[in-house]
């Protein structure tokens, strides 16, 4: 028997399980960092399977590592999982299904780890939707040592990558001094000034910005009532770019024009990081093309074809993806007319589908016979190396 029907065999037998196990996350959805039961039930099914398991990685509570090393040295490649709910809709973002996909993707390729060497990695990743524990995970080395990382995320199409934008996160404050707004204004510093301040000077830099640069806002504090002089405000803000490079240069002018801000109004301020800054993502397209390769020899859907193309959204696997050769496909669960809806009533229906773990399987399938390429055809990992330090 070959390895395309060993792999086609071991699904099947998995299915069943693996199925119950992303039915199970979707009927407790859990909000980022408090994914416990979702948590436990892989790190169960990896730990009954072989699995090395460690818990609580990286220091993160509802994160784990499990992985499974051969009888003999090779290539090390993980499979990520992914299974935090949004707040008040559940799985919107069906990542019941990506770690359905991690965890099966490592089940399978297991039994063939042993004959051609090497590891396979699965690795729970909380909280994508908020804090993006990958951000850590990278930043602590989680990845380095890695030949190759693999996901896919549900969407309405298959599709080969997504290249996402980096996106930082920033809290500005600017204080002042309270005062009777009609009795005694003059004694008052406007602290609501200043962040109106800033906006227009947002909006006037816009101008001098490439046209992939996006900057948004909203004010959380703006004061306590009309006849007050605002001593407080706040407000959150999104830098985005396609490249991290260019919004740690925002960064700095963003923190200008709220310098200027304070100092035209006589308040002070202050510029703090309210959320992890995702790194851009660079897609390794030798990755991709030979994931892509292996997986429409499953799938019966076409891939949409974005060959390493800009998608305006974020995501905490770039950072992985400057760390080691790494590739986010997409892959179809259900019907609609924008192929990437997200975060919808509609999504949640079908990440529960058969539909959806129909191609979950087919993903499957190709995930496994990438780890079998990779294992065992050291050309291919030289190439994926190649292209990462390019």
């Amino acid at each position: 028997m070959g390895y395309k029907e060993r792999v086609v065999e071991l699904v099947k037998e998995y299915e069943p399980e693996l199925k119950k196990m992303g039915l199970y996350i979707h009927s407790n959805p859990e909000l980022g960092m408090e994914e416990f039961k979702a948590c436990a039930v892989q790190t169960e099914i990896l730990r009954n399977h072989g699995f090395e398991v460690e818990e609580g990685f990286c220091g993160i509570r509802t994160a784990y590592k499990a992985s499974y090393k051969g009888a003999k040295a090779g290539p090390k490649l993980a499979f990520l999982a992914e299974y935090d709910a949004l707040p008040g809709l559940g799985h919107g973002c069906g990542h019941n299904l990506i770690a359905t996909l991690g965890v099966g993707s490592g089940l399978v390729l297991k039994e063939f780890v042993d004959e051609l060497g090497g590891e396979v990695c699965v690795i729970g990743t909380p909280a994508e939707e908020t804090a993006g524990s990958k951000v850590p995970m990278s930043r602590m080395g989680a990845f380095d040592d890695m030949d190759a990382v693999l996901m896919a995320h549900p969407a309405f199409a298959n599709l080969d990558t997504l290249n996402t934008i980096a996106i930082a996160a920033r809290r500005v404050e600017f204080f002042g001094k309270p005062a009777h707004a009609a009795s005694a204004p003059h004694a008052g510093i406007n602290a609501l000034d200043a962040m109106i301040n800033l906006f227009n000077l947002i909006n006037a830099m816009r101008q001098q910005c490439k046209d992939d640069v996006r900057i948004h806002g909203i004010i959380t504090d703006g004061g306590d009532a009309p006849n007050i002089i605002p001593a407080y405000t706040a407000a959150n803000f999104y830098i985005r770019a396609n490249k991290m490079s260019d919004v740690e240069k925002l960064i700095e002018r963003f923190t200008n024009c709220a310098a200027g801000a304070a100092q035209g109004t006589g308040c002070t301020f202050k510029v703090t990081a309210s959320e992890e800054d995702f790194m851009d993502t660079r897609a390794n397209m030798t990755l991709c093309n030979l994931a892509v390769s292996k997986v429409e020899e499953f799938s019966p859907y076409p891939f949409m074809r974005m060959n390493g193309a800009i998608i305006p959204g974020s995501s905490d696997l770039g950072d992985v993806s400057y760390r080691c050769p790494a590739v986010q496909l997409c892959f179809k669960i259900g019907d609609a007319d924008d192929p990437m809806e997200q975060h919808t009533e509609h999504v949640v229906e079908c990440a529960a589908s058969d539909k959806a773990f129909e191609n979950t399987f087919n993903f499957m399938k190709g995930f496994a016979m990438t780890g079998i390429e990779i294992l065992s055809n050291p050309q291919v990992v030289a190439e994926m190396k190649k292209e990462f330090e390019g």
